[in-house]
């Protein structure tokens, strides 16, 4: 399925970090990080294995707090957030997509897409049914019984997909999304996953090894030793 991103005239910094340091012991995770992420914006976050893009994307969703530096998101201290307070962030504001999916295996799609929803308190109904209007809307209308044991690859992270943007999250986040994936199958994710945030006016931030993913971004930030090496702009 295909989204048309809508393009705002002044689109809005959704995500930002300014200044941002992290260290493990001695070692710098992250050492000055400048970004910002617009409304409906992709940003690919590409750089050597151990140099610091997981690092950035934890301190961007508030799974990590930075030693030093600060992250807002739609004018909102995340880092200055406590723990509790960051969690229920992440669950009502942010969505996720991992690399290997993590669906739960005994629940099937409608409802792996749900529990989310109903985490936060939704009724069953409600998020079922939410659920399965998302699924529809990434190519999955059929496949709402199925559990992830019974879905191909792509269709697994599609359902992860869904289950990232049910909450009409304001910053979705993946991390290799395409990393076990074969190259026809990962172009056809990517592209859903940017189209279908993107359209909603999220912003997004893939980390990825794959030249071919960040082209489908919109902009790349490369990350040498935890800092930003090159930023290049829009290849949408």
């Amino acid at each position: 399925m295909s989204f048309q991103s809508p393009q705002p005239t002044q689109p809005q910094i959704v995500l930002s970090g300014h200044g941002l340091v992290k260290y493990y012991g001695d070692v710098v995770g992250l050492a000055g990080v400048d970004v910002a992420v617009r409304s409906g914006e992709a940003l690919a976050v590409m750089g050597p294995s151990g140099n610091g893009k997981t690092t950035l994307l934890h301190v961007l969703a508030g799974i990590l707090t930075p030693d030093e530096g600060e992250v807002w998101l739609v004018g909102e201290r995340v880092d200055q957030l406590n723990d509790a307070a960051r969690t229920v962030l992440r669950r009502r504001r942010l969505g996720f997509v991992f690399q290997d999916n993590q669906l739960l295996a005994e629940l099937p799609a409608d409802e792996n897409v749900a529990l989310p929803l109903m985490v936060d308190g939704m009724s069953r109904r409600e998020a079922v049914g939410r659920a399965r209007t998302m699924l529809a809307q990434v190519g999955l209308a059929a496949e709402v019984g199925r559990r992830p044991g019974e879905l191909s690859g792509g269709q697994a992270q599609r359902v992860a997909i869904a289950r990232a943007l049910v909450g009409e999250p304001q910053a979705v986040f993946a991390d290799e999304p395409t990393g076990a994936l074969d190259a026809a199958t990962g172009a056809q994710v990517i592209d859903l996953l940017v189209g279908a945030a993107t359209y909603r006016g999220a912003a997004v931030v893939v980390v990825t090894h794959d030249n071919a993913v960040a082209a489908r971004c919109h902009r790349v930030l490369r990350i040498v030793d935890g800092r930003v090496s090159e930023s290049l702009g829009a290849n949408r």
